[in-house]
């Protein structure tokens, strides 16, 4: 329950506009993984996505390994 509390505490600082975008999948991160050219790959689900947003690489692994089920909002879906 605090774990939850917590992630639930650092997702609420998302920008407004953030959370203005749409859903792009809900699900259970299946696995994260680091690229060579300094991005960051999720998959959850059937989508599988990449950022270069470093500042979420410790919530979507904790998500992993909690088994969270986490809702990837962004513009660009379909880079996955």
């Amino acid at each position: 329950m605090k774990k939850t509390l917590l992630i639930a505490a650092s997702l609420s600082f998302f920008s407004a506009s953030a959370l203005a975008t749409p859903d792009c999948v809900t699900g259970k991160v299946e696995y994260t993984k680091y690229n060579d050219d300094d991005t960051f790959t999720v998959k959850v689900g059937d989508k599988e996505l990449f950022t270069n947003r470093w500042n979420l690489q410790s919530l979507l692994l904790s998500a992993q390994i909690t088994g969270m089920t986490v809702t990837i909002k962004t513009n660009a879906c379909h880079n996955g």
